[in-house]
């Protein structure tokens, strides 16, 4: 069996995206790691070429401005670096991501199963949300709990809409991948930066939806972490690529969420219910689950 890994990024070290730790917690799974990058003024391309490992595949690119609507054009940078994986599986890892490694085992025997069990197309794994700070993640309905991050090679699997999951084919026909669990949990850092940092980055995200006005008004907005989300403190430990970024990057956040919110009653509910019986109710599952 053959693994490649596979992502893709642009301007990394101005929008502050920790690239090499994110490449890095999944290098150990890999027999090649394919990095599209995006042209990028700020020295990105030699960021990513300074990790000097001979399984780095590098693949420059230039994003389509045509789409950037809706965030297309991370789906399709995303295709671009899965067409030049050469592996029979596929891992996927996204600039702001990190898997721990503690999970590695279960996920390199997931890997195998992936590329053993004709039924199966791709791997699902379990995010972990940090909103705020290091120290906390999200707790509520809104942060996505699972998502695919490995996929079989040459089964004909897209990236779907903004690059969150995959599915087979392209536009609205496209169908679920079968999918079983990883053991691996995915750490999600989009949402934890210095405040003006994550400024600057919501500006750029607000392009690539809706365009350059709307760039503009965002960075035109203040920007602070809401003190109210739901959330609960950490207590695990980092995927260790992240681990020197995080002392570099950190600062304080002391958040004050209640369990119930004015204007929220329903959201706030489900999440009681959820959290009292760890079912999620009307949960968007982007794939089809096999055991």
């Amino acid at each position: 069996m053959r693994v490649s890994g596979f992502t893709f990024v642009r301007d990394a070290v101005r929008l502050g995206y920790p690239i090499l730790p994110a490449v890095r917690s999944i290098l150990p799974l890999v027999d090649e790691l394919v990095v599209n990058v995006g042209a990028s003024p700020d020295g990105t391309l030699d960021l990513v070429r300074s990790l000097g490992d001979p399984r780095l595949v590098v693949l420059e690119s230039r994003w389509d401005e045509g789409q950037l609507e809706r965030g297309r054009v991370l789906a399709q940078q995303t295709d671009l670096a899965l067409a030049r994986c050469s592996g029979d599986v596929c891992l996927y890892v996204q600039a702001d991501e990190a898997l721990h490694e503690d999970d590695h085992p279960a996920v390199r025997a997931a890997l195998a199963r992936l590329h053993e069990d004709p039924r199966l197309e791709g791997l699902l794994f379990d995010y972990v949300h940090f909103y705020g700070s290091f120290h906390t993640v999200g707790a509520s309905r809104r942060w996505y709990r699972r998502e695919i991050r490995a996929v079989r090679n040459g089964a004909g699997v897209r990236s779907w809409r903004d690059a969150q999951g995959f599915r087979i084919g392209a536009g609205e026909g496209a169908r679920k991948l079968r999918v079983a669990p990883s053991g691996g949990r995915m750490f999600h850092y989009g949402w934890v930066r210095p405040p003006e940092a994550q400024r600057v980055k919501l500006a750029e995200f607000e392009r690539l939806y809706h365009g350059d006005a709307a760039r503009e008004r965002r960075l035109g907005q203040a920007f602070r972490y809401d003190v109210g989300e739901k959330v609960r403190a950490f207590r695990g430990t980092h995927p260790a690529p992240m681990r020197e970024w995080i002392a570099r990057e950190d600062w304080a956040f002391e958040p004050r969420p209640a369990l119930v919110r004015r204007g929220h009653l329903r959201e706030d509910l489900l999440d009681l219910f959820e959290a009292a019986t760890g079912v999620r109710v009307g949960e968007y599952r982007n794939y089809e689950l096999v055991r």
